[in-house]
């Protein structure tokens, strides 16, 4: 599932300039890039196990559309 679309592409906030995610794998190494950051609230660390243990299209449609949501509450969707 790690090529599965994101249909929109999501385009993050990410300096020096705007990220552009397309895929899950993309959508689990943005996450994964966040966390090596420094500390994040729990939700983010839920973020990275939905997209990892996304096995199916409904199991990734749902885990991109809740990183979606988390990015909207983040202030981060470009």
């Amino acid at each position: 599932m790690l090529d599965f679309p994101v249909a929109p592409p999501i385009s993050v906030k990410d300096t020096p300039k705007k990220r552009r995610i397309n895929t899950l794998n993309e959508a689990r190494q943005f996450v994964h890039d966040m966390l090596r950051q420094g500390p994040r609230p729990p939700p983010w660390r839920e973020m990275l196990a939905r997209l990892d243990g996304a096995k199916s299209p409904e199991d990734a449609i749902e885990a991109i559309g809740a990183l979606r949501e988390l990015l909207a509450l983040e202030d981060l969707l470009a």
